[in-house]
């Protein structure tokens, strides 16, 4: 027998699809989405990852009648697996859904402990308005304000623009009930409504959009970017 053979999976066959480092970000690409699916797939949850992961839940559900909610602090030495565990947790947490149906706690192979946890966590989020997660890095990101680049996270979690005036401006459309109408504008002006977002100040496409949509807003195109 070859030390090979004692193995689950073949070593010479089996690849890291994320090359053995895990990065904490919502899947956008096909490529990220493989390399969750792969995540999760292969996450061992023992040891202190079923510790860690049953203290967490346990703590929130335990704290969800009170009016503060305890902070949770993951250390560990470098290369010991904080990331690993967060980013579980962070689509664990949701049961994230992937585009072929299959769903994350369905994927991982969880104790009886932790899969009950995250059952009495669905149960609750029915019961509360819903589940939400967001996960992401702050780093050199967060320039002068760390609470933009957490704002940032969350709105990017909710498909907004992680951008703050951006974000407020989608946020103002979609309260307005302007949003659709005003990407239909600026689409059939042969340009991405994500794009003119990152020139929202001088854009003259949204403002003549913005515009069309409500001619009570402002005066003229120059009002509008003032």
């Amino acid at each position: 027998m070859k030390n090979r053979d004692v193995f689950l999976k073949d070593p010479l066959q089996n690849r890291l699809v994320n090359q053995g480092v895990v990065e904490v970000a919502d899947p956008g690409s096909e490529q990220e989405l493989r390399t969750l699916r792969y995540e999760l797939e292969t996450f061992v949850c023992e040891g202190q990852y079923a510790r860690g992961l049953e203290r967490i839940l346990a703590a929130y559900l335990d704290n969800l009648g009170r009016e503060e909610q305890p902070a949770v602090w993951v250390s560990g030495f470098y290369g010991s697996g904080k990331s690993h565990l967060v980013k579980m947790l962070r689509f664990l947490w949701t049961d994230f859904q992937f585009p072929d149906g299959a769903r994350a706690r369905g994927i991982a192979q969880l104790p009886d402990e932790i899969q009950a946890l995250l059952r009495e966590l669905s149960t609750q989020g029915k019961r509360l308005g819903g589940l939400h997660a967001a996960g992401g890095k702050l780093g050199a990101g967060a320039g002068d304000s760390v609470r933009l680049a957490l704002l940032g996270i969350i709105y990017r979690s909710l498909g907004l623009p992680h951008d703050y005036a951006a974000a407020r401006f989608v946020l103002f459309l979609k309260k307005n009930r302007f949003l659709d109408r005003v990407k239909q504008i600026v689409e059939r002006e042969g340009r991405r409504f994500e794009s003119e977002l990152n020139d929202l100040y001088v854009s003259p496409i949204l403002a003549r959009a913005l515009l069309e949509v409500d001619p009570t807003f402002a005066e003229n195109e120059k009002a509008v970017r003032a």
